[in-house]
């Protein structure tokens, strides 16, 4: 599931790196972020928060939104839609 959300997160959330390296990510920057998404599911996580946290990640590491409120929710979505 890890592996999997990494890969959703790779492809459609930050595929030219620009989080990661805004964020000085190392080599699993997204391995990390793909566990602490696929926990949240764990643990229940609506759509909402998960979209919410790749908010407070865009914004932690460029002091903006990268992507629009919109495409945040489809990536939030396909990714409760990976782990549901």
């Amino acid at each position: 599931m890890v592996a999997r959300m990494r890969e959703l997160l790779v492809r459609e959330w930050d595929p030219a790196g620009v989080i990661c390296d805004a964020a000085a990510g190392g080599p699993d920057y997204y391995g990390e972020q793909a566990l602490t998404i696929v926990a949240m599911l764990a643990a229940d996580a609506r759509e909402t928060e998960i979209q919410r946290y790749l908010r407070q990640v865009e914004h932690a590491a460029l002091g903006e939104s990268l992507h629009s409120f919109e495409a945040r929710r489809a990536i939030a979505v396909r990714a409760w839609s990976l782990i549901r």
